[in-house]
């Protein structure tokens, strides 16, 4: 079955219903990083939506779960290191994954032009609305999946909690390479939990850029548990 997608030229209004005719009520959280703050759209029972689709799974069908959907710690230790990079002006961002674009967002908060793909309409959707709501109707919204090719070049590229899925990613690398402007100065940034493994990935993107790894530390509200965040910085090998 074709996948829908949708019109995101229309009004915030419109697109806020779609969001609600397909996960229940939604509401905007304000997200506090690097001292700016966005408002940023969330599925209110989002147990509630994913017992639903489990549901599904019971008469066979094949669900998704919504895992754009979630504001991940990754992301906002990623949005608090892109909220103050030294990055040129005028640069061109890559913001891979929709859903809360936070890291892309931030950026164009700064006045930085900012196109942000995914495979996923409805995560595209709701990246829709998150720039619309903050006053950033200049961010572009494009489904694509990473056997393709935009035909564009990029300062900067941003991604968190990617690497999830290690065969749906195994095309990442080449992606980042077709879409990396071939310039010193140009970097991309993933966030991912250290749990992620991604080694497919990491191998065949090690031939291409050079990899620094740090960790940011947190501690995880819901169980007080000390947890850390990997923070990688590719930049072109040779460029």
């Amino acid at each position: 079955m074709a996948v829908k997608e949708y019109d995101l030229a229309q009004p915030m209004d419109r697109l806020l219903s779609l969001a609600a005719n397909k996960f229940g009520e939604v509401e905007f959280q304000p997200v506090t990083v690097g001292g700016q703050t966005l408002e940023l759209l969330q599925i209110k029972e989002m147990q509630r939506y994913i017992d639903k689709l489990m549901d599904q799974t019971r008469s066979g069908k094949t669900v998704i779960l919504p895992l754009w959907a979630k504001i991940w710690q990754s992301g906002l230790v990623l949005g608090s290191f892109v909220a103050r990079f030294p990055l040129a002006e005028g640069g061109r961002v890559l913001q891979i994954g929709g859903g809360a674009a936070l890291g892309g967002l931030l950026l164009a908060r700064r006045g930085f032009e900012v196109t942000v793909v995914d495979k996923d309409p409805d995560a595209l959707l709701f990246a829709r609305i998150n720039a619309l709501r903050n006053g950033l109707d200049g961010v572009r919204c494009v489904r694509t999946d990473f056997r393709d090719d935009l035909g564009a070049a990029f300062d900067c590229a941003v991604a968190g909690e990617l690497l999830f899925d290690e065969t749906v990613f195994d095309n990442l690398a080449g992606f980042l390479d077709r879409h990396i402007a071939d310039t010193p100065a140009a970097e991309a940034f993933l966030a991912l939990d250290l749990k992620r493994a991604a080694r497919n990935f990491f191998t065949a993107a090690g031939e291409r850029f050079a990899i620094m790894r740090s960790e940011a530390a947190y501690t995880d509200n819901a169980t007080g548990e000390k947890k850390a965040v990997s923070l990688f910085r590719l930049r072109r090998r040779g460029a």
